[in-house]
């Protein structure tokens, strides 16, 4: 938050709201304002449409009917935030103003899209975005379409860059940083298998064939119980690799 914003807005992980450092209360009887203020950043905060906002928020409602419900919670949500310059409705689009609204959101993904030098330490890149990505997005509130969206996006994002990053670190033989990095993303994506099979070679390389086996072995359990499928090949014939491997290690193990 750079200093002038007067609201900040979270909504990864859980929902708060607040102006200044004072929190803005949570009532039921708020609680369509403030979905309207998450369906506006999940849409992206400027020029969002009112029929699409309309189709997220009152799905059932048609014509005037859905129409003036959308005016209605524009004008709560103004009188929520007290400013009605922080949200503006021109033309049948609605927009954030960015001038007073600080959102986790929009400084996550400015982080993810920002150029990254190659050279630069990218742990310290997914260290900040990290910080950022407190949860997935909206993780405690509806499972609604537009929510389930966003969140993935953004959540894919995430583990494009800690992907990136892992191979960095792989491509400097930096094994250890390169397995905290995988763990961290089969965190967020426990059915991964790329992720298995990253952090398998890095126990590999580390000489670490136990830890390389018990992470097939969490892989296959997770799959087996949710998917109801086994490990694919790449991962099947990483871990008889392994295995080979910790037959002629001095400690090993084998399924």
């Amino acid at each position: 938050m750079s200093g002038h914003e007067r609201f900040r807005v979270h909504v990864l992980g859980r929902f708060r709201l607040t102006k200044g450092d004072t929190p803005i209360a949570n009532r039921p009887r708020l609680r369509k304002p403030q979905e309207l203020l998450q369906a506006l950043i999940a849409f992206g905060g400027t020029e969002v449409g009112a029929g699409v906002l309309i189709d997220a928020l009152w799905p059932d409602s048609e014509g005037d009917a859905a129409y003036h419900a959308l005016e209605s919670a524009l004008y709560r949500l103004r009188q929520l935030l007290g400013a009605r310059d922080a949200v503006r409705m021109e033309g049948g689009k609605v927009s954030l103003n960015r001038d007073q609204l600080w959102v986790d959101m929009w400084q996550f993904e400015e982080e993810l899209q920002r150029p990254h030098d190659p050279q630069a330490k990218g742990i310290e890149r997914i260290g900040r975005l990290r910080l950022l990505y407190q949860g997935h997005f909206l993780q405690h509130e509806t499972e609604k379409p537009w929510v389930l969206k966003a969140r993935q996006e953004l959540r894919d994002g995430l583990l494009r860059a800690i992907r990136d990053a892992a191979h960095e670190c792989e491509r400097a033989r930096r094994w250890e940083d390169a397995a905290n990095l995988y763990r961290s993303g089969i965190e967020l994506d426990s059915l991964n298998e790329g992720l298995y099979r990253g952090l398998m070679l890095c126990h590999q390389e580390l000489g670490d064939h136990s830890e390389a086996l018990q992470a097939y072995r969490r892989c296959r359990e997770l799959l087996t119980r949710f998917l109801g499928i086994a490990p694919n090949a790449k991962t099947q014939a990483l871990f008889h690799s392994v295995r080979e491997r910790a037959a002629y290690a001095p400690v090993g193990s084998a399924l």
